[in-house]
Order: C-alpha cells, then sequence, then structure tokens
C-alpha cells in the first residue's frame, strides 16, 4: 500500500493530468498553439507542485511513522528533529535531485538516491537525476519569462523547442515512477531503521 504521500500525489496529479488531456481534447478544437502551450506548461508546473508536495508529505509521514511517545528521551529528541524538519521544509522550495536528496537525507536519514534508478527505461541513477533536473530547468525558465532549454524531449521532430503532449506523458510517468520508487525505499528505511511495520 502506499504512503499517505503517495496516496496525495496520486489525486493532486490529477490536476495536472487534465490540463495535459484538455489540450487535445478533439471537443476544443480548434485550439491554438499558443492556448495549448498555456496547458502544458500549466500541467507540466503542476506536475512539479505535486512531486514538491509529494517529498513534503513524504517527510511528515516519516516523523508520523516514527513517533513513538510512550519513550520520553526519544520523544523529546524526536519533536526537536520533527520541528526542525518543519523549518527545512518551509525553506524547501526547488524540488530537484540535490535538494530533495538533502532534506531528505538531513531530516529523514533515508538517501534516496539508490532507489532513483529506472531499469525498465534504461535510465541509470545518473540519468535518472539529470531528468529530475531537466524537468525543473524547463519548469524554472517558462516560470521566470526565459525561453525553454532545447532538451532532447522539449524539441519536436522539425526541432522546434516547445513541450508537446508526448514530453507531458513522460514527465507523468517519469513522476509516478519517481514517486513508487521514493516511497518504497522510505518504507524500507523506517521499517529497517525503526523495527518497524508500516501499514503503507
Amino acid at each position: 500500500m502506499p504512503s499517505p504521500a503517495a496516496l496525495k500525489y496520486k489525486t493532486a496529479s490529477y490536476t495536472a493530468r487534465t490540463l495535459r488531456e484538455t489540450a487535445t481534447d478533439p471537443r476544443l478544437q480548434p485550439i491554438s498553439r499558443s492556448q495549448t502551450k498555456v496547458y502544458y506548461h500549466s500541467a507540466l508546473a503542476a506536475f512539479v507542485a505535486v512531486w514538491d508536495a509529494y517529498i513534503n508529505e513524504l517527510v511528515r509521514n516519516f516523523f508520523a511513522a516514527t513517533a513513538n511517545p510512550l519513550d520520553p528521551k526519544f520523544h523529546a529528541v524526536h519533536s526537536i528533529a520533527r520541528d526542525t524538519a518543519e523549518r527545512a521544509l518551509e525553506r524547501f522550495n526547488t524540488p530537484n535531485a540535490e535538494n530533495t536528496r538533502n532534506l531528505l537525507i538531513q531530516n529523514t536519514g533515508y538517501d534516496p538516491i539508490g532507489d532513483w534508478v529506472w531499469s525498465a527505461k534504461s535510465l541509470s541513477g545518473l540519468a535518472v537525476r539529470q531528468k529530475l533536473n531537466e524537468i525543473l530547468r524547463v519548469r524554472h525558465s517558462f516560470a521566470h519569462g526565459f525561453a525553454i532549454p532545447a532538451l532532447s524531449w522539449t524539441q519536436t521532430a522539425t526541432g522546434k523547442v516547445r513541450l508537446t503532449a508526448k514530453a507531458i506523458d513522460d514527465v507523468d510517468v517519469f513522476f509516478t515512477h519517481l514517486v513508487n520508487v521514493t516511497d518504497l525505499g522510505m518504507k524500507q528505511h523506517i521499517e529497517t531503521s525503526y523495527s518497524l511495520v508500516l501499514p503503507w
């Protein structure tokens, strides 16, 4: 069973998916290229926001799962760590590979780097981290009025640099995979480090 954070991700990602599907909905045709662009940019931004929210919620899930108020000494230290993590979450606003990894390590002890691979797509850990960073770069570019960087997945067959339905679909599948493996990795970390059996 997924963590509460992953369940929220699944629900919230529906909005991003709806934006992407609206851009190519035949009932809304003809839709101009500039309108399609708005939908694709909004969908990508929504996927990044939902990934960000997932990581925030996963850190909170960690503290909820590892709490032990019956052990006063542990509970005191745990409460301090939880409050420190909440302050870190307030400053966490760019969920790229490095920032996300650092947030998780520093606040939960879980290092996701070994889990961030995608064998089915022949993506090494480095390639997965690079893809995550590319997605954040693309979102950052249009969010701040810059041109979208020319990447393998932001170019059409004719060489035009723009987002496409396929690019957004790929981002959707990528984040779904990343949430699944991060979720499983965090669960194993908690169960191994704290001798707990989680319901998720």
